[in-house]
């Protein structure tokens, strides 16, 4: 009697597993609402083995594979998924980004102004369109679909930083402070957006400004590599040389060129020669910095 009711429940328990799409479905995207991109791509393909057909979840899966740095295999998601429906425009929109992030700026637009075709609604096509633009130094481009994206819905901090960079990009200082301030205003918890003002503040020579929000920055994800770079640069500039080598140091071990240079500097100019050797030392072994956004 037990082991029949040990075979009932096996067989319960498995007719449930392969009844229940949905629940893997919502598994995967809470994984891919949630950065666990790893996660989210493995569920997506495994909702796909029984459902290939879907246009929707390729173009997920897609994503989870460009947060993954995955950007040719999120083309073909994107590929697979106009294939099976040539109407679905955020199939466009991830193929636009996955070619961005080849830096394939013609075929990137094309996709793109597709996207937007199709779907003119869709603040998140003209958020990524706009991001390409600037990325290809199409600054005015940028700056028009960032402007379409805030037209469409609540207003983002994330945007709005992005048109600050693109206006800052075009010399439209004026117009760029006012975007840099109401993305601080919006940006949560967010550190970016106080680190992209204060930068732009310390082109301007306004070293009080730009320390405020540099430090602030930091101090929200310390974690980040700009970050900490840009309030140690920053302080270094105002003649903080220890307050700022002790900033850097705190990024150490780093693969990063930018922080190690920086180091050897200011270790050169404290006098600290052995420091500034270890500083060049490690430059043999760094790697240009790629930032974000």
């Amino acid at each position: 009697m037990a082991s029949l009711l040990l075979l009932l429940t096996g067989v319960l328990g498995l007719a449930q597993t392969q009844s229940s799409p949905s629940r893997l479905l919502e598994e995967a995207n809470t994984n891919y609402r949630e950065l666990r991109s790893a996660e989210a791509a493995r569920l997506y393909r495994e909702y796909l083995v029984q459902y290939a057909d879907r246009a929707d979840v390729r173009t997920y899966l897609g994503g989870a594979l460009l947060n993954l740095q995955q950007p040719r295999e999120a083309l073909e998601e994107a590929r697979r998924a106009i294939a099976l429906d040539a109407g679905y425009a955020k199939a466009y929109t991830l193929a636009g980004r996955a070619h961005t992030e080849q830096r394939q700026w013609d075929q990137a637009k094309e996709y793109f102004d597709r996207a937007v075709a199709l779907d003119p609604g869709d603040r998140e096509a003209w958020y990524f369109f706009g991001r390409s633009s600037y990325d290809a130094n199409r600054f005015d481009r940028a700056v028009e679909a960032f402007l379409r994206a805030l037209k469409l819905g609540a207003e983002q901090s994330r945007i709005y930083e992005n048109l600050g960079l693109a206006y800052d990009a075009l010399d439209r200082f004026g117009d760029a402070e006012k975007a840099y301030r109401r993305a601080v205003e919006l940006s949560g918890s967010s550190y970016r957006p106080f680190v992209a003002y204060g930068l732009f503040l310390f082109k301007q020579a306004r070293m009080p400004e730009s320390l405020r929000l540099l430090e602030h920055g930091f101090r929200l994800e310390p974690n980040a590599t700009d970050s900490r770079f840009e309030y140690g640069r920053a302080l270094y500039h105002a003649g903080k040389l220890s307050e700022a080598s002790q900033v850097l140091q705190g990024g150490l071990p780093s693969k990063e060129c930018r922080l190690h240079n920086l180091l050897a500097k200011i270790f050169s100019t404290q006098g600290r020669s052995s420091d500034a050797e270890r500083a060049v030392k490690a430059l043999e072994n760094c790697s240009p910095s790629l930032e974000g956004r």
